[in-house]
């Protein structure tokens, strides 16, 4: 794949990494479930928690998809031949920091068993 080919591939993916992002935003799960949405002990301990995390999560995700677009570009001049990898690895460590950022959010605004702080 030449260099003009990781690059749209690699923007390619970075669309279809935030229109995902998006869908979740657009429909986040009602209830709580085991296989849509920010699934974490914490984020479903109960309804109140889990609507939380999931809106500051998908807020997040459609940020840092956003904040990904910039990945290709840079890598284009940087390291052309491994732009599409590195852009996929990139977003992959973006979207692991939706972790911890939504859990130190749920640390922030409610306690361990799941009743919102004052």
């Amino acid at each position: 794949m030449n260099n003009a080919e990781q690059l749209w591939w690699a923007l390619g993916y970075c669309v279809f990494m935030l229109i995902l992002a998006y869908a979740v935003r657009r429909f986040p799960p009602k209830k709580i479930n085991h296989i849509y949405g920010y699934r974490t002990t914490r984020s479903m301990k109960n309804q109140k928690v889990w609507d939380a995390s999931n809106a500051h999560s998908s807020g997040l995700m459609v940020r840092f998809c956003l904040y990904s677009f910039f990945l290709p570009l840079i890598f284009y001049f940087l390291l052309p031949g491994w732009n599409f990898l590195l852009t996929v690895i990139g977003n992959s460590l973006l979207i692991i920091l939706i972790y911890f950022y939504t859990e130190k959010y749920l640390q922030e605004h409610f306690d361990e068993e799941g009743n919102q702080l004052k």
